[in-house]
């Protein structure tokens, strides 16, 4: 899925997977909190 994100556009509400494979929302995770979002690949 292709996102066309500019700075400082809302990050949209995806479903992601949590450490033990459940799923939930970004929305969920953060609440009515501020959410940090980072992508790290890893050494892999």
């Amino acid at each position: 899925m292709a996102l066309n994100l500019s700075v400082g556009d809302p990050f949209p509400d995806v479903t992601v997977l949590d450490h033990d494979g459940n799923s939930t929302t970004l929305s969920e995770l953060a609440g009515r909190r501020p959410l940090f979002l980072a992508f790290y690949r890893g050494p892999w």
